[in-house]
This record gives structure tokens, sequence and C-alpha cells, in this order.
């Protein structure tokens, strides 16, 4: 059984690599605080990154490890994730004030099994109704409402009469005809920006061959390789 202080500060350690990556300085969890999905570390220089908890090896007394540089990437900003919500007011659907969030606690898959207040009271995580970045609000036992009903950008659907269904089958018909479905996109990862970074250390091949020294600059050729090698994501944090 882990909690959210046990996590925050402890170091990150890539066991391939022999490195320390950074400390967790975040926790994320999903938007039904279910489950924490990621942690977030900042490395010595600065660089936000983002760890999911599927790619944990360990969680130990001092530190996590994890099994290569490859486990972790440039941290980006998500709508659909919820930071933890130490320091939260707890609030019931009735409006009664249930106190300070001070723990969340979760097992050794990640899933959240209690929320515990600061007047030691413990609550399950199966009666959130809602969170903000301010505020997380819980069902009563009595009671447990849809939220999901009190969405103001849900409309009402007014009946039509049988001369306008008609009409609105004709208008489908003739859209359908003239639909024309746009061709598939298919996406690539650009890495021309990576040309003339300075490389912070060596980077390998599967071999423990060079592909590119520290304090290199990216070229056109070693680029290619380290392209051959799945090794753009190392370069890409540790360049600069």
């Amino acid at each position: 059984m882990y909690n959210c202080k046990d996590i925050l500060s402890l170091n990150v350690l890539s066991l391939y690599e022999g490195e320390l990556l950074g400390v967790v300085d975040k926790l994320f969890f999903d938007k039904k605080f279910k489950k924490l999905v990621e942690l977030e570390i900042i490395g010595e220089d600065g660089v936000k990154l983002s760890l999911p908890t599927k790619n944990i090896y360990h969680i130990g007394k001092n530190a996590i490890t994890i099994r290569n540089n490859q486990c972790v990437e440039i941290k980006t900003d998500s709508n659909t994730l919820f930071q933890s919500p130490i320091d939260l007011k707890a609030y019931s659907i009735k409006g009664e004030f249930l106190g300070i969030i001070k723990e969340v606690c979760f097992n050794e898959k990640y899933l959240t099994t209690s929320i515990e207040l600061e007047n030691n009271q413990q609550l399950n995580p199966n009666f959130i109704a809602s969170c903000s970045k301010n505020t997380m609000i819980f069902y009563s036992k009595e009671k447990i409402v849809d939220v999901k009903s009190f969405n103001p950008n849900k409309k009402l659907k007014a009946k039509p009469n049988k001369e306008e269904k008609v009409q609105a089958i004709n208008q489908e018909n003739i859209e359908a005809k003239e639909t024309i479905e746009p061709p598939k996109q298919k996406t690539t990862l650009s890495t021309d920006n990576l040309i003339g970074r300075i490389c912070t250390k060596d980077i390998f091949n599967f071999n423990n061959e060079v592909l590119i020294k520290a304090h290199s600059v990216v070229n056109k050729k070693n680029l290619k390789e380290i392209i051959k090698f799945g090794k753009v994501r190392e370069l890409m944090l540790f360049s600069k």
C-alpha cells in the first residue's frame, strides 16, 4: 500500500543506463480518481518528464526504478488528468463541509483505495461525484445522483411533427449523397529540429557501440543512425 507522500520527492533511477533522471514533483490521477496514472519528474536541468505508472519497475524506500530511459518522455499538458487532490476542500453533494484532504492511498496496481481528511476521516473514492482544482465533492451514502445530468451543454430536442420528419429524412438523403469522406492522414515525428543540437551524454546502440558522443553536434549522419536504433527519444532528453 502506498500514499502520495511516499512517492513525492523520491529519486527516479534508470536501471539500464544507471542514471538518476530526477525527482518526483507531481502526481496525476485519471478524471474519476480511480487510479494513479502518471508521475511528473523534474530533472537536474529543470526539464519536466512524464513517467506513466505502468512503466515503473519498483517503488523503493528512497527511489523509484525504471527499466531504461525510454520509459519516460517529455512532459506535455493534459486535460484528461487531475493532479493529486491533497489540500483540497471536501464537500458532500448536500453542501456539507467534510474537511481538508491530507492524503490519497493506493495499492500496488495504483488503484485508489481511500482518501484521508485532516480530521482522520476516510472517504471511499467510489463516492466521488466531481472534482476541480480546489474542491472535491462526494455523494452521500443515502443518495447518489447522476451528476452528468447537470451538464449545462446538454440540449433538449423538441419532437418534430410529421411534415418536419419527412423534410429531415429527405435532407439527410441529399447530404449523404453529397458527403465525401476525407482521406486518412498519416502523422510522422519530425526530427529535423534535432540537427544542430549538442548531445549532453554518450548514446549507445544495443551492441554498446557509441552512436554519438557527449558534447558532439547532431548532424544528418549520426541522426540517421540514432533513428535506425530507436534512440530518438533518448537524444531528445539528453541534448540542448
